[in-house]
């Protein structure tokens, strides 16, 4: 009986615990490309679709009213921006755990490992969004029929994106920064600028974002190692161009729901009909997610070579 016991239990608080730090460490380390987004939790019980009603800018008033009467009224419009959770996961099998009461290093591996693809999945969630949403611009100011493999990313490219934004009137985040995402292939033009400031070399302080390389032209960059890319991006070009994303606050926004946010399962010894002894544990991660671009304009998915 205490054998049977034994492949039922529960992992211990300490244990649970220490295993959900080494989760979450490397989860996060990959959730690059949410940074900077509105991001919220979605209630208990109110449906999976969210919407949100976004504002459109009233005109610039001009002309100067006449003596004694009143502004004229105006009816404000708007659009409705919508998107639905859906539920997400992955579940790995390991050998019977050698101590359910001391931590064992090879599991935590698996665990951490398990961590980093709920990371890597989400973060390639929020890219596909971003890379669908975001209004697209090529380096160079190519197309996508003529991007050559010289059209990399360069400083060059990101003035010209700043003032592409700021012509749209996309709001700068708190410190008077938009945040910019770049990939390992394309980052190498930036960081050899002369212009480029080095996050640890900042003059002043500043609370760093998750993968935050430094400062360039009113662009925070920050290093996403998720490759997303196309090959074959028009009639007469087969050049690879990888997706960079530079944004204003509340471009885009991500969002979970209570109950089932994305986290960490360990079912240690399950006894059933496909594992009768009790030879192997479940280690899942699963919720609900989804990344919605909200204001395009806002947004630009800069492709280069």
């Amino acid at each position: 009986m205490a054998a049977a016991l034994d492949r039922t239990s529960t992992l211990t608080v300490e244990m649970m615990t220490y295993y959900e730090k080494v989760f979450l460490a490397r989860a996060m380390k990959k959730l690059v490309l949410e940074q900077g987004a509105q991001k919220k939790t979605h209630g208990k019980n109110m449906g999976k679709s969210i919407v949100f009603t976004r504002m459109t800018p009233m005109t610039q008033i001009t002309t100067a009213l006449s003596e004694g009467a009143n502004p004229a009224v105006v009816l404000l419009a708007g659009a409705n921006v919508s998107c639905t959770l859906a539920e997400y996961g992955n579940t790995a099998k390991i050998s019977k755990f050698l101590s359910l009461t001391s931590i064992d290093r090879n599991n935590a591996e698996k665990i951490e490992l398990l961590g980093q693809n709920m990371g890597e999945s989400l973060n390639r969630l929020t890219g596909l969004q971003l890379s669908q949403g975001f209004t697209e611009a090529f380096a160079n100011a190519k197309k996508a029929s003529t991007i050559k493999s010289s059209d990399t990313l360069d400083a060059s490219d990101i003035r010209t994106q700043v003032q592409t934004l700021e012509t749209n009137q996309a709001p700068v985040y708190e410190d008077g920064y938009f945040i910019g995402k770049v990939q390992p292939k394309t980052k190498t033009g930036l960081v050899t600028d002369t212009t480029w400031v080095n996050g640890k070399t900042y003059s002043d302080i500043k609370d760093l974002y998750k993968g935050e390389m430094g400062e360039l032209y009113q662009v925070r960059f920050l290093l996403s190692t998720d490759k997303i890319s196309e090959v074959g991006t028009g009639s007469s070009s087969t050049v690879t161009t990888y997706h960079n994303y530079i944004h204003g606050k509340d471009a885009f926004g991500v969002y979970d729901l209570e109950g089932d946010t994305p986290k960490l399962y360990v079912l240690p010894n399950p006894v059933d009909s496909n594992n009768p002894t009790g030879r192997f544990a479940l280690i899942s991660w699963a919720g609900s997610y989804v990344a919605k671009v909200l204001n395009a304009n806002w947004g630009i998915n800069l492709r280069a070579a």
